[in-house]
């Protein structure tokens, strides 16, 4: 530390005068004025930032580094995962208790809005669409159903059987009608029995041919009117229905594993340095475009052209502030500082 010159008080005076100084400044700091002159210094440093250059204010390489140690791996598991998991946990059964419709909170023009996204024929990768019909279960589901199709088919329509066929014929018959039934029941039995084979063996084919249609189909026909219509019907149906009743599925136990999966994602991408590096090489683009230009200037190009509420912001903060300013830990600070200044000038 540089030594000032020193001064001709002797040190009892100095002394009284730092206790002083220090006294001054811990009520000086969390005084009404100190409220006043916080919103008058948040909106000066504002206007600062706005006339200042982009590549005075950012620098890639000091604040990819400092979110690198500020998100390390054992912060983010043991500090932010469980305050995450908490607030996870609060919102979640506030929504859960919510009865409004979802589009309660969906006005008119975000209706616009997103129905223009629907409307679009690429929304969902034709990848997806393959794969999600490539799955047994799919398979499995299409077989069952045209396999209860085929049956259904055969009992109520095929003539020998059905009962507007021949069995109604022979039910009318005054004589031999109901030996003529029995035997008739055995014959269908039979005829089952060897028709279920075959039925499975056409399907299993068949099957793998409706599949296959019906994916191409899904694919190109992405664009026609009945598909657009089908996906916003979907949509509509959210719209009607409550947070409450969308989520019943999604409990306590299931919102857990939701959070061991996000935060395991987290941890790994931290530990590879993913992150980091693409948020460096972001910034780092970012600044070589646009560093010349002002922050002012850019966010006007953004179409930002508004000016935020800075004092309602900076009243704001101003309790959390405050608070720090009167801790302990800052008032020491702030002791050690003065005593600093003071024992400069001692002789």
């Amino acid at each position: 530390m540089t030594r000032l010159v020193s001064c001709p008080l002797s040190r009892e005076i100095l002394d009284d005068l730092a206790a002083k100084h220090v006294a001054f400044l811990e009520e000086r700091l969390t005084s009404a004025q100190a409220r006043t002159d916080w919103v008058k210094a948040f909106v000066g440093a504002y206007d600062r930032i706005l006339a200042m250059q982009i590549r005075d204010v950012l620098d890639p390489g000091d604040l990819a580094e400092g979110l690198g140690k500020a998100l390390a791996t054992s912060t983010v598991r043991d500090y932010f995962a469980p305050v995450a998991r908490e607030l996870n946990r609060r919102v979640l059964a506030s929504l859960r208790s919510d009865r409004n419709c979802v589009g309660t909170y969906v006005p008119a023009d975000a209706r616009r809005e997103i129905d223009a996204i629907l409307e679009r024929h690429d929304l969902v990768p034709d990848a997806l669409v393959r794969k999600v019909f490539e799955q047994q279960v799919v398979i499995d589901a299409i077989d069952d159903t045209l396999y209860d199709g085929l049956m259904q088919f055969n009992t109520t329509v095929n003539p020998f059987f059905a009962d507007w066929g021949l069995p109604s014929i022979v039910k009318r018959m005054p004589i031999g009608g109901s030996l003529i039934l029995a035997s008739m029941e055995a014959l269908r039995a039979e005829f089952e029995r060897r028709l279920e084979p075959e039925i499975r063996k056409f399907v299993a084919v068949f099957s793998r041919r409706a599949t296959s249609e019906m994916t191409e189909a899904a694919i190109s026909r992405s664009g026609d009117p009945k598909f657009i219509e089908l996906r916003k019907n979907v949509v509509a149906f959210l719209y009607s229905e409550s947070l409450a009743e969308l989520l019943v599925g999604l409990d306590e136990d299931t919102a857990a594993h939701g959070s061991a999966a996000a935060e395991s994602i987290a941890l790994e991408l931290l530990e590879k340095g993913h992150l980091v590096a693409r948020i460096r090489d972001a910034l780092k683009a970012f600044v070589e475009e646009q560093g010349q230009a002002t922050v002012g200037h850019w966010l006007e190009g953004l179409g930002a052209i508004g000016r935020p509420d800075l004092e309602q912001w900076a009243e704001l903060l101003w309790p959390h502030a405050r608070s720090v300013l009167a801790s302990p830990p800052v008032r020491t600070w702030l002791a050690r500082t003065t005593a600093e200044f003071y024992d400069s000038l001692k002789p």
